[in-house]
């Protein structure tokens, strides 16, 4: 009886430590260690221009993009469905957001519009997936496929050898700006990350994205909505990536017709460094995954100014997302509770 006294009276205490337990021995403490390997490697071999202020501006307009994309793809893997479309969905809103600026449309109208196609594609996504009960990869594997030809029609027909110009001062100014010796972009992603990281941790929706991905039958015995929740997390892998593509138009002022090529593959090997899971809904925070795109893109930054072939970039990160999943596996692999 005392024994379950006690438990009782520490059972308040053990909760209000356990997220700082799981901070210190989950996934995002192992790729912060990995992080700061990379730092202290970069500063080792490298020297002090490692962390100056023009190297970290590069940095942070290179892995901005990317990050943001990771973000809102996050919530798709957390409610338990793989969304392969988001490199060829980023393509494809660059090449709708460039051919409408060329159109005489402006900024936000052309931007707005965009954002619309793209839900809807990630509409398509929800239908296939969660209307038909389609297999995710499968079914996103098809609008992978179906909208890199859209990219390409799109640029062939409004731009030439391959390419579409598309530059507009005041967004190129907005998308190069630097605050803080960072740059802006980069800061407003880290801002969208640290958000999204309160909404998966801290919020009511946040638990059902989770409960929908780890666990859908008791999600579903519980009265969550999983059919909802996946649709809403499939929109928001879309609105993600048409955002990404829009700033990438707004970052290089033209659209290539291979943009967004195999950037589905980067992005979920920077995530499941940062400890997502692409077998189990429910696993994985916003902050690791940043953390998995800020070490990767640390790692090829050292290489690029060592005069490095960018090649063993690819070696690296396949290094990265092995330990990362032996790590899984000797922690027992991570469940949603």
């Amino acid at each position: 009886m005392t024994q379950t006294i006690v438990n009782g009276s520490e059972a308040p205490a053990a909760l209000a430590h356990r997220p700082v337990r799981e901070l210190l021995t989950g996934p995002v403490s192992s790729i912060g260690i990995t992080l700061l390997v990379v730092v202290v490697v970069g500063l080792t071999w490298v020297g002090p221009r490692f962390l100056s202020a023009s190297n970290v501006t590069i940095v942070g307009q290179f892995v901005a993009v990317p990050m943001l994309v990771g973000a809102f793809a996050g919530f798709a893997l957390l409610a338990g469905v793989v969304d392969l479309s988001i490199g060829s969905m980023v393509g494809v809103s660059a090449a709708i957001f460039g051919a409408l600026l060329l159109g005489g449309w402006g900024v936000l109208p052309a931007g707005a519009m965009t954002l619309l196609a793209c839900l809807a594609f990630g509409g398509i996504n929800a239908i296939a997936i969660v209307g038909f009960g389609a297999d995710p990869i499968a079914a996103t594997l098809g609008t992978l496929t179906g909208l890199r030809g859209a990219t390409y029609v799109i640029v062939e027909a409004n731009g030439q050898s391959g390419s579409l110009f598309a530059f507009n001062e005041a967004l190129f100014a907005f998308t190069n700006e630097s605050v803080w010796s960072l740059p802006l972009i980069f800061v407003l992603v880290l801002i969208v990350t640290a958000v999204a990281a309160v909404v998966v941790t801290r919020t009511r929706v946040g638990r059902h994205v989770r409960a929908a991905g780890g666990d859908p039958l008791a999600a579903s015995r519980a009265g969550i909505s999983v059919a909802r929740v996946r649709t809403l997390a499939l929109l928001l892998s879309a609105f993600g990536a048409g955002l990404g593509g829009i700033l990438f138009v707004g970052q290089l002022g033209s659209v290539s017709r291979n943009m967004g090529f195999g950037l589905e593959f980067k992005v979920y090997a920077a995530l499941m460094i940062g400890g997502y899971s692409i077998l189990r809904g429910g696993v994985g925070n916003p902050v690791g995954g940043a953390l998995g795109f800020l070490a990767i893109a640390g790692a090829a930054n050292i290489l690029d100014l060592r005069a490095i072939s960018p090649y063993y970039a690819d070696i690296i990160v396949g290094l990265l997302l092995l330990a990362a999943v032996l790590l899984d596996r000797l922690r027992g692999g991570d469940s949603y509770e």
